[in-house]
């Protein structure tokens, strides 16, 4: 069953592909942070990665609730957009050599994997409310509240730290760190 294709003939089959591909959003996330935060320099967004990696549990297990809920196992979906992302981020990530540059590259990449799974968890909670699903719809919503915190927190520690160290003090890395490549 792909997005928009005939499989798909009701609200509820959307739900269970948007479920689907949310489910494999958060795996992947989760498979990505461990070698992310090794590549960065920066203690705090190495610490906002950590955070990230094991909220990323919890919404695992707020996805499958969800799909028991709904009657159905949980079914992970090929997500291209998210694909996408972390593609666009591995390519760009491979060709900055200044310790400062990727750091903040690295919390760009993830404000946008954070922006994007809190808009699709948005709008599975509607689907959610409008199939008479509130209970799960509240589980969703948990997540999507804490997608937008993360991303708000990067977006702050960008804004407070690494931006201003990747705009031009590259002479003062940190002892130590080897650039991941």
């Amino acid at each position: 069953m792909g997005l928009f294709s005939k499989d798909i003939k009701s609200l509820d089959d959307l739900l269970r592909q948007s479920l689907g591909e949310l489910l494999y959003t958060e795996r992947r996330i989760a498979k990505a942070l461990p070698g992310l935060a090794a590549k960065v320099s920066d203690p705090l967004l190495r610490r906002e990665l950590e955070r990230a990696r094991m909220a990323s549990e919890d919404h695992l297990a707020r996805i499958e609730e969800v799909f028991l809920r709904h009657d159905a196992a949980p079914r992970s979906i090929e997500c291209p957009a998210i694909d996408g992302i972390f593609i666009s981020a591995e390519e760009l990530n491979e060709e900055i050599d200044d310790f400062y540059v990727l750091d903040t590259a690295i919390a760009a990449a993830m404000q946008a994997v954070a922006t994007y799974s809190a808009a699709r968890y948005m709008t599975a909670a509607a689907w959610l409310r409008q199939l008479g699903q509130p209970e799960c719809a509240r589980l969703l919503h948990a997540n999507l509240v804490a997608r937008q915190r993360a991303a708000d927190a990067l977006c702050a520690l960008a804004e407070q730290r690494l931006n201003a160290r990747a705009r031009g003090r590259s002479d003062d890395r940190p002892s130590g760190v080897a650039l991941a490549g």
